[in-house]
């Protein structure tokens, strides 16, 4: 077991990444077990208001009397879970959409590139706020539903470039030889070719999603009836936190979208740094 998992470490892509991973793998383990290591239950009111962090309270308690410590670790499984299957969503889509663009050319792929570009003029989060406002709410779910749908347009145009220049490749050429279908030729030859790309990206837009859904919950979009750390910092603006000097309200969620997004793009970077040095050396 040991030498399984130190081998699954030593391949994973330079020290960027091990260090993201890290960091990728602490945020995991709240989101699985916090409901064991948070110091009291989710949504818990019976503390005084405004308490500074002290051992009773290592990040003080907020307006309502709640342990800000227990919120943040309630809210790290919402904000986790919103950006995973939101980055998944979108990847399904900007992956199929790049390579069928990329790989079929001609009118397919003007069609779809129009349709990208016409999702681009219209400011992302400004169509979000507006789904968010008219669509039926499902919770959490409608967020994710909501992000993953609009988040892919950048991620298509990436792939789409990168199986432009895969279809070129002799793979390609002896797949239509032999006769294989276009369809396997895309999703059995180039996709596995290009999964490096797919992996970068798709570290890339958990990022955006954990963002957007700070943003829209930050904008009272979000659902309410669950805690995230976009909610934690709606209520702490909401409740005038600034004013009061409580800090350990503001703080903590800031600190935590942004060493978790940092984890992601120290992801990212690792796997395209990785990607191109076996390129260069395959051109070699």
């Amino acid at each position: 077991m040991k030498k399984i998992v130190k081998a699954g470490w030593s391949a994973f892509p330079g020290i960027k990444g091990k260090m993201g991973l890290v960091i990728l793998l602490f945020f995991t383990g709240v989101a699985l077990f916090g409901t064991w290591v948070a110091p009291y239950p989710k949504n818990f009111i019976g503390f005084d208001s405004w308490l500074p962090p002290s051992f009773g309270h290592w990040l003080g308690t907020d307006s309502y009397g709640q342990d800000v410590l227990s919120q943040m670790i309630y809210g790290t499984r919402t904000s986790f879970w919103v950006g995973i299957l939101a980055g998944l969503i979108t990847t399904v889509i900007g992956v199929t959409v790049g390579i069928v663009a990329g790989f079929k050319g001609g009118w397919i792929e003007e069609s779809l590139m129009r349709i990208v570009d016409l999702f681009l003029i219209i400011p992302t989060l400004a169509l979000m706020i507006i789904l968010a406002s008219f669509l039926p709410s499902m919770g959490t779910m409608s967020t994710i539903v909501i992000i993953g749908s609009l988040s892919w347009l950048y991620m298509g145009r990436s792939i789409r470039s990168q199986t432009m220049s895969e279809r070129q490749s002799g793979y390609v050429e002896a797949a239509r030889m032999v006769g294989m279908k276009d369809s396997e030729i895309m999703f059995r030859e180039i996709l596995p070719n290009i999964t490096p790309v797919i992996l970068a990206n798709l570290v890339l837009v958990t990022t955006q999603a954990v963002l957007a859904e700070a943003g829209l919950s930050f904008l009272g979009l979000g659902d309410p009836t669950n805690v995230s750390w976009g909610t934690i910092l709606a209520l702490a603006n909401a409740n005038n936190a600034v004013l009061f000097h409580a800090w350990w309200w503001i703080l903590p969620p800031g600190l935590a979208i942004a060493f978790f997004c940092f984890g992601f793009i120290l992801i990212g970077n690792g796997i395209l740094e990785k990607y191109r040095a076996n390129r260069g050396n395959a051109a070699l």
